[in-house]
């Protein structure tokens, strides 16, 4: 066979490529046109005082014409709170659905789109496995403009590609992902701004 064809298969939103002979799997985690991911996991904020974040869904900016993306607002603050270092505040959306933790093994990446309200936002990803999961944490990424063209976070979309093998996990078993405002994102360990998310999947 020549040439370049797509087969799209709809079965439980995977989308298998096919180039030559060679394939590859995607999952579409979430479009965020809605409150719960596209496996039915429940997405949220967290937040430990002084630090907090807010999140909405808006159709004002969006990848998916006539979508909507994720709207994310932080205040990370620097002192206070438990330790001394302003508290910590994120987003999370969970692949463990019930009891059954999500196989990521056979794809490689996790990759999303990102914009910023001002530019120069910041936040380091985390993934949970079943270990993480049970311990209320998550292994967290490089800052994100490592994964970035640009290498930080602009006013215009930009995708972000992160590799899965950095995060050293049990990729059979993925409870979440996290957007984490950690105090190593910022100057003095505090920070606030809005960024966009939109169009998250596992690739």
């Amino acid at each position: 066979m020549t040439g370049r064809w797509r087969g799209i298969v709809g079965i439980f939103g995977i989308i298998f490529l096919l180039d030559q002979g060679a394939a590859t799997a995607e999952i579409i985690i979430s479009h965020f046109d809605k409150r719960d991911n596209e496996l039915g996991g429940r997405s949220s904020v967290y937040q430990q005082a002084p630090s907090i974040a807010r999140v909405t869904l808006t159709a004002e900016t969006s990848q998916d014409a006539g979508g909507k993306s994720l709207k994310l607002f932080y205040d990370k603050k620097g002192v206070g709170g438990p330790y001394g270092k302003g508290g910590w505040c994120g987003f999370y959306t969970q692949v463990k659905i019930e009891e059954k933790y999500f196989d990521a093994m056979p794809f490689s990446a996790l990759r999303f789109w990102v914009k910023g309200e001002k530019g120069d936002e910041n936040f380091k990803v985390g993934l949970a496995d079943a270990h993480w999961d049970q311990i209320g944490d998550s292994v967290k990424s490089q800052d994100i403009g490592a994964y970035l063209a640009e290498g930080k976070i602009t006013t215009e979309w930009q995708m972000a590609e992160i590799p899965l093998e950095e995060f050293f996990l049990d990729l059979s078993e993925l409870a979440s992902i996290v957007i984490a405002f950690e105090t190593e994102c910022f100057p003095e360990g505090a920070g606030t701004g809005t960024v966009y998310l939109d169009e998250m999947a596992f690739q």
